[in-house]
Order: C-alpha cells, then structure tokens, then sequence
C-alpha cells in the first residue's frame, strides 16, 4: 500500500490510525500523550527512541508504546520509510479491557519492540490491511469494526508475548549505550538540579559532544527531555495523589510554580488542575 490513509485524530483520540510512505526525512518529537501507541514498519529503517533508550527498527518490527511513555522518532542512515501508527486511549476499548485486561500486556512489557518472523509479519500486516480497509470510507459499523480489529491485533500481541521469549534489540554502538545510561540517571534524578556540566563530568564525556550526541541518538535536547521527564511524574501525582500543585512542582524539580505552570501546558496543552480534574472526572 503506498497511499496515505488516515483516520480520527491523532492528539484527541479516542482512535487514530495513519498509513503513510515518506521519502524523505521526517522526525517527530516532544511526543507525551495520554494514548496508547501502535507502530509498524514496512519498508526502511528507523531511529526510536523510548523510555530509557534508542532503537533502530527495521521492516516488520512491531512498537508498542505505553500511555505517557516519552518517545521520539527519527532517520537513521537510510532516509525513506513506509508505516502504519495507531493511537488509542483507554475509553475506545474501556469495555473490552474490563473482559480482558490482558490486552494491554505488550504496550505495558518491558521491552517495547517485537521483531517478528516473517510469517508473523504477514499476518501482523494482514490485521492492518483490515483495519486500514475499515478506516477508509464511513459506512455502516465503521468505529465497531475498527474497535474489534484492534481488539484483535491486541490480542495476539498479548499472546505472542506468552509464547516467544522477549529480548531487548542490542545497542546500535557503545554510544547508544552510554547516552541510554546517562538518560536512566536522569530519570532518577529529575527531582534535583541537573546540569549539563556535571553530567558531563560524571560519564566523562565533554559537554558539548554530550549535548549534540544526546539530541541526535533521543530526538530531544537535553532541557526538553528533562521538563518531559518531570511533566510525565507531575502527571502521577495529580492523579495518584492529593498533593496540592505546588509540592509536585517542588517534588519533581520546578523551581518555581510559574514555570512548572507554563512547561505542564506547553507538553500537555491544558494546566495542573485540570489536567487533575479531568482524569478525576473520567474515572468516576
């Protein structure tokens, strides 16, 4: 399939899917979301990067991305690729996952990437062929459909699992694998002061180099991954806890609650509160 085909919207959901081929460079960041994500590559190769680490996925890698898991996407050497991504958020299959909850057990594993064999990338590429069908022309039963094909594809990902030892790809360089250390310290330390200088210092790597290779191997610069990182806990304790707005400022490492104010809405596109208040609502 070579055409592009989209369907719903991508940053309000409840369900997005997009086929799309680009042959050119395309990358996507500052990505933070309240949905569940989907992605598989046809053709080309990519750079992912996902929680902790980078990934370079190749045609018929299966991604699958849990709910306000920082990610980003971009080239790798080879510029070019072909994809299908779907976003979805817990209303769109709300009734399902209360029968089977195990749906979700890929996109909350581990390890988000399944290299598939190829007979279990044609009939991965067969549940999207379907779906992808559906969610092109309005008829009948169109959102039912889309929501049992997605139920469906869920569900062997959820069996797959079971089935097949899940390993983590390796590193693409040392590199790769240093940057992946210093980011799992950052996600540790978000609470406090982190400086450039002093991480460079501590993974005795130069400032600058650490700066530029950090931007090119996650997709973000070093302030932008911070702010998500500390954005992504803030939106724990709104909604896990009572705490009252300007002790999660503190707690996750704002200096003050005005820019703890303008970073929530600049990533999540509403503020604390409601944000707070919003996923109360949805949960009553």
């Amino acid at each position: 399939m070579s055409r592009t085909v989209t369907f719903g919207n991508e940053e309000e959901g409840p369900f997005y899917i997009q086929h799309i081929h680009r042959s050119g460079s395309f990358e996507r960041t500052q990505h933070l979301h309240e949905m569940y994500e989907i992605y598989y590559l046809y053709e080309g190769e990519r750079m992912y990067f996902i929680r902790d680490r980078s990934y370079l996925i190749l045609p018929g890698d299966l991604v699958l991305i849990n709910r306000r898991d920082v990610h980003a996407t971009s080239d790798s050497d080879k510029l070019g690729h072909a994809r299908v991504v779907i976003n979805f958020s817990d209303s769109f299959l709300e009734n399902a996952i209360k029968d089977a909850p195990y749906l979700l057990d890929a996109l909350t594993h581990k390890t988000p990437v399944l290299r598939l064999d190829l007979p279990t990338c044609r009939l991965v590429k067969d549940m999207l062929g379907k779906m992808l069908h559906e969610a092109e022309v309005p008829q009948l039963g169109q959102i039912f459909s889309l929501r049992q094909y997605l139920a469906e594809l869920l569900l062997f990902t959820a069996r797959y699992m079971r089935i097949h030892p899940i390993t983590s790809p390796e590193h693409v360089s040392p590199l790769h694998r240093k940057i992946s250390t210093i980011v799992r310290y950052i996600n540790t330390h978000f609470g406090e002061q982190i400086r450039l200088e002093e991480l460079a210092e501590r993974f005795e790597i130069s400032p600058a180099y650490l700066s530029r290779m950090f931007k090119e191997i996650t997709g973000f610069s070093m302030v932008e991954y911070v702010s998500l990182v500390r954005v992504q806990e803030a939106q724990k304790l709104l909604t896990q806890t009572n705490m009252k707005v300007i002790l999660i400022a503190e707690q996750v490492g704002f200096g003050s609650l005005v820019q703890f104010g303008r970073m929530f809405r600049q990533i999540t596109k509403t503020t604390p509160l409601r944000y707070r208040q919003s996923r109360y609502s949805s949960s009553t």
